[in-house]
């Protein structure tokens, strides 16, 4: 039992000093910038999605944010599997909650507006068994979605980029809430 607890502070002492050093190393300060563009991969309910994302700083801590996003997922009907994909624009406004003085890592917060398309089953209302959907198969959604995007950066120009949102989409048939865990890289353009 003693060794199992040693291990488990050595592995914590690691975790915290590895932070430490990311967030205070002054060789890796960050510029300001004005653009930057990011790509992420990620997973969204009983599926996987991915996002391409433009941000436009319009002052040293907010920015405003466009993304296109793609969700392919799976709605279960009847014991059957149904796919969902998802494609859809979202705008919104995002403001720095935290940033290290060295600037080697920021934290935001941010919210907007979602329009986009959704299609279950490839627009084809029968499944399995001679069964029918009782939904529609495609369908404009629009609503409205929050998030956090996290930057580590790795140098000037390039950062470690997570983002976490949860869409609500008004009009959905497979749900009104849809969430998004993604992971990936952003590229400061200027």
């Amino acid at each position: 039992m003693n060794n199992k607890r040693r291990i488990k502070k050595q592995f914590l002492y690691t975790l915290l000093t590895s932070l430490m050093f990311w967030s205070y190393s002054p060789s890796l300060s960050a510029q300001s910038h004005k653009v930057a563009f990011s790509i992420n991969g990620g997973i969204v309910q009983n599926g996987f999605g991915g996002m391409i994302t433009g941000d436009y700083k319009v002052n040293d801590f907010d920015y405003l944010q466009f993304n296109l996003q793609g969700s392919f997922a799976t709605l279960e009907q009847n014991n059957i599997d149904i796919p969902v994909n998802t494609y859809s624009f979202n705008t919104g406004f995002f403001f720095d909650i935290l940033r290290n003085n060295s600037r080697t890592f920021a934290l935001s917060l941010g919210a907007g507006g979602t329009v986009g398309y959704e299609i279950i089953n490839e627009d084809d209302s029968s499944i399995e068994n001679n069964q029918i959907l009782t939904i529609e198969t495609k369908n404009i959604v629009y609503g409205a979605y929050a998030g956090i995007d996290a930057d580590i950066f790795l140098s000037p120009v390039i950062t470690l980029n997570i983002k976490l949102n949860e869409i609500y989409h008004i009009n959905s048939e497979i749900g009104e809430f849809t969430p998004y865990a993604g992971l990936g890289v952003k590229l400061i353009l200027k």
